[in-house]
Protein backbone atom coordinates (compact mmCIF):
# COMPACT_ATOMS: atom_id res chain seq x y z
CA UNK A 1 0.00 0.00 0.00
CA UNK A 2 1.59 3.26 -1.19
CA UNK A 3 0.76 6.44 0.68
CA UNK A 4 1.69 10.07 0.46
CA UNK A 5 1.79 12.60 3.26
CA UNK A 6 0.97 16.25 2.69
CA UNK A 7 1.58 18.89 5.37
CA UNK A 8 -0.52 22.08 5.25
CA UNK A 9 -0.61 25.03 7.68
CA UNK A 10 -4.06 25.50 9.21
CA UNK A 11 -4.81 28.37 11.61
CA UNK A 12 -1.25 28.59 12.92
CA UNK A 13 -1.18 24.85 13.52
CA UNK A 14 0.27 22.17 11.35
CA UNK A 15 -2.32 19.74 10.05
CA UNK A 16 -1.47 16.49 8.43
CA UNK A 17 -3.40 14.96 5.59
CA UNK A 18 -2.92 11.38 4.64
CA UNK A 19 -3.84 10.45 1.07
CA UNK A 20 -4.17 6.77 0.28
CA UNK A 21 -4.72 5.18 -3.10
CA UNK A 22 -6.90 2.10 -2.79
CA UNK A 23 -7.87 -0.57 -5.29
CA UNK A 24 -11.07 -1.57 -3.48
CA UNK A 25 -13.68 0.29 -1.50
CA UNK A 26 -11.92 3.27 0.13
CA UNK A 27 -14.46 3.60 2.94
CA UNK A 28 -13.79 0.00 4.02
CA UNK A 29 -10.12 0.92 4.45
CA UNK A 30 -10.82 3.50 7.19
CA UNK A 31 -10.50 1.07 10.16
CA UNK A 32 -7.22 -0.33 8.78
CA UNK A 33 -5.87 3.21 8.27
CA UNK A 34 -6.91 4.20 11.78
CA UNK A 35 -5.09 1.17 13.18
CA UNK A 36 -1.97 1.92 11.11
CA UNK A 37 -1.88 5.54 12.32
CA UNK A 38 -2.48 4.47 15.94
CA UNK A 39 0.39 1.96 15.71
CA UNK A 40 2.78 4.79 14.74
CA UNK A 41 1.44 7.50 17.08
CA UNK A 42 -1.30 6.76 19.63
CA UNK A 43 -1.94 10.48 20.22
CA UNK A 44 -2.55 11.25 16.55
CA UNK A 45 -6.30 11.38 15.82
CA UNK A 46 -7.69 10.26 12.49
CA UNK A 47 -10.77 12.24 11.51
CA UNK A 48 -12.54 13.62 8.46
CA UNK A 49 -12.07 10.44 6.45
CA UNK A 50 -13.43 11.09 2.96
CA UNK A 51 -13.00 9.73 -0.51
CA UNK A 52 -11.41 11.94 -3.15
CA UNK A 53 -14.77 12.06 -4.97
CA UNK A 54 -16.40 13.48 -1.82
CA UNK A 55 -13.63 16.07 -1.45
CA UNK A 56 -13.92 17.08 -5.11
CA UNK A 57 -17.72 17.36 -4.82
CA UNK A 58 -17.34 19.65 -1.81
CA UNK A 59 -14.75 21.75 -3.64
CA UNK A 60 -17.04 22.40 -6.64
CA UNK A 61 -20.33 22.68 -4.72
CA UNK A 62 -20.37 26.49 -4.85
CA UNK A 63 -19.67 26.53 -8.57
CA UNK A 64 -22.40 23.98 -9.23
CA UNK A 65 -24.97 25.94 -7.24
CA UNK A 66 -24.07 29.13 -9.16
CA UNK A 67 -24.39 27.22 -12.43
CA UNK A 68 -27.78 25.84 -11.38
CA UNK A 69 -28.91 29.35 -10.50
CA UNK A 70 -27.77 30.65 -13.89
CA UNK A 71 -29.58 27.80 -15.65
CA UNK A 72 -32.75 28.65 -13.73
CA UNK A 73 -32.52 32.32 -14.71
CA UNK A 74 -31.80 31.39 -18.33
CA UNK A 75 -34.85 29.11 -18.42
CA UNK A 76 -36.99 31.88 -16.97
CA UNK A 77 -35.61 34.34 -19.54
CA UNK A 78 -36.42 31.91 -22.37
CA UNK A 79 -39.98 31.47 -21.10
CA UNK A 80 -40.43 35.24 -20.82
CA UNK A 81 -39.03 35.72 -24.31
CA UNK A 82 -41.46 33.16 -25.73
CA UNK A 83 -44.36 34.78 -23.89
CA UNK A 84 -43.33 38.23 -25.14
CA UNK A 85 -43.00 37.05 -28.73
CA UNK A 86 -46.37 35.34 -28.50
CA UNK A 87 -47.97 38.54 -27.17
CA UNK A 88 -46.43 40.79 -29.83
CA UNK A 89 -47.27 38.45 -32.71
CA UNK A 90 -50.76 37.83 -31.37
CA UNK A 91 -51.39 41.57 -31.10
CA UNK A 92 -50.03 42.14 -34.61
CA UNK A 93 -52.25 39.39 -36.02
CA UNK A 94 -55.30 40.84 -34.26
CA UNK A 95 -54.54 44.25 -35.78
CA UNK A 96 -54.14 42.76 -39.26
CA UNK A 97 -57.12 40.38 -39.23
CA UNK A 98 -58.96 42.43 -41.87
CA UNK A 99 -55.86 42.52 -44.05
CA UNK A 100 -55.52 38.77 -43.87
CA UNK A 101 -59.21 38.37 -44.72
CA UNK A 102 -58.86 40.65 -47.75
CA UNK A 103 -55.77 38.75 -48.90
CA UNK A 104 -57.73 35.50 -48.58
CA UNK A 105 -60.63 37.04 -50.56
CA UNK A 106 -58.22 38.10 -53.31
CA UNK A 107 -56.94 34.55 -53.64
CA UNK A 108 -54.00 34.22 -51.22
CA UNK A 109 -53.75 30.67 -49.99
CA UNK A 110 -53.76 29.88 -46.28
CA UNK A 111 -50.09 28.87 -46.29
CA UNK A 112 -49.03 32.29 -47.62
CA UNK A 113 -51.06 34.04 -44.91
CA UNK A 114 -49.52 31.81 -42.26
CA UNK A 115 -46.00 32.49 -43.59
CA UNK A 116 -46.73 36.22 -43.51
CA UNK A 117 -47.84 36.09 -39.87
CA UNK A 118 -44.94 33.86 -38.78
CA UNK A 119 -42.44 35.92 -40.79
CA UNK A 120 -43.16 39.02 -38.71
CA UNK A 121 -42.46 37.17 -35.47
CA UNK A 122 -39.32 35.55 -36.81
CA UNK A 123 -38.03 38.92 -38.05
CA UNK A 124 -38.44 40.30 -34.53
CA UNK A 125 -36.69 37.21 -33.19
CA UNK A 126 -33.76 37.68 -35.59
CA UNK A 127 -33.34 41.25 -34.36
CA UNK A 128 -33.47 40.02 -30.76
CA UNK A 129 -30.93 37.27 -31.41
CA UNK A 130 -28.56 39.76 -33.05
CA UNK A 131 -28.88 42.21 -30.15
CA UNK A 132 -28.58 39.40 -27.59
CA UNK A 133 -25.48 37.99 -29.26
CA UNK A 134 -23.84 41.40 -29.22
CA UNK A 135 -24.72 41.83 -25.54
CA UNK A 136 -23.51 38.33 -24.69
CA UNK A 137 -20.19 38.91 -26.42
CA UNK A 138 -19.81 42.16 -24.48
CA UNK A 139 -20.59 40.43 -21.17
CA UNK A 140 -18.53 37.31 -21.92
CA UNK A 141 -15.57 38.40 -19.82
CA UNK A 142 -17.80 38.90 -16.78
CA UNK A 143 -19.10 35.34 -17.04
CA UNK A 144 -15.79 33.67 -17.82
CA UNK A 145 -15.20 32.96 -14.10
CA UNK A 146 -18.32 30.77 -13.98
CA UNK A 147 -17.36 28.59 -16.94
CA UNK A 148 -15.41 25.35 -16.87
CA UNK A 149 -13.85 23.67 -19.89
CA UNK A 150 -15.60 26.05 -22.29
CA UNK A 151 -14.64 29.44 -23.65
CA UNK A 152 -16.81 32.46 -22.83
CA UNK A 153 -17.14 33.04 -26.58
CA UNK A 154 -17.72 29.42 -27.61
CA UNK A 155 -19.33 29.51 -31.08
CA UNK A 156 -21.19 26.21 -30.60
CA UNK A 157 -22.87 27.56 -27.47
CA UNK A 158 -23.91 30.77 -29.21
CA UNK A 159 -25.34 28.83 -32.17
CA UNK A 160 -27.18 26.38 -29.89
CA UNK A 161 -28.76 29.18 -27.84
CA UNK A 162 -29.77 31.09 -30.99
CA UNK A 163 -31.31 27.93 -32.46
CA UNK A 164 -33.19 27.22 -29.21
CA UNK A 165 -34.55 30.76 -29.12
CA UNK A 166 -35.53 30.57 -32.81
CA UNK A 167 -37.39 27.28 -32.24
CA UNK A 168 -39.13 28.70 -29.19
CA UNK A 169 -40.11 31.76 -31.20
CA UNK A 170 -41.45 29.62 -34.03
CA UNK A 171 -43.65 27.73 -31.58
CA UNK A 172 -44.81 31.02 -30.00
CA UNK A 173 -45.70 32.41 -33.45
CA UNK A 174 -47.59 29.33 -34.60
CA UNK A 175 -50.83 29.88 -32.62
CA UNK A 176 -51.42 33.49 -33.76
CA UNK A 177 -50.44 32.54 -37.31
CA UNK A 178 -52.99 29.73 -37.31
CA UNK A 179 -55.59 32.25 -36.18
CA UNK A 180 -54.58 34.54 -39.07
CA UNK A 181 -54.85 31.66 -41.49
CA UNK A 182 -58.46 31.12 -40.44
CA UNK A 183 -59.45 34.75 -41.06
CA UNK A 184 -62.86 34.86 -42.77
CA UNK A 185 -62.71 36.78 -46.06
CA UNK A 186 -66.42 37.68 -45.98
CA UNK A 187 -66.31 39.31 -42.56
CA UNK A 188 -63.19 41.26 -43.59
CA UNK A 189 -64.91 42.56 -46.75
CA UNK A 190 -68.08 43.50 -44.82
CA UNK A 191 -66.00 45.50 -42.33
CA UNK A 192 -64.47 47.62 -45.13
Amino acid sequence: MKSAVLYLPYLQQASMMLVVRAAGDPVALAPALRAAVQSIDKDQPLHDVQTMDERMAAAVADSRSRAALLIGFATLALALAALGIYGVVSYGVAQRTREFGIRAALGADRGAIMRLAIGRGLALTALGIAAGTAGALAAAQLLSGFLFQVSATDPATFVAVAALLAMTSLLACFVPARRAMRADPLSALRAE
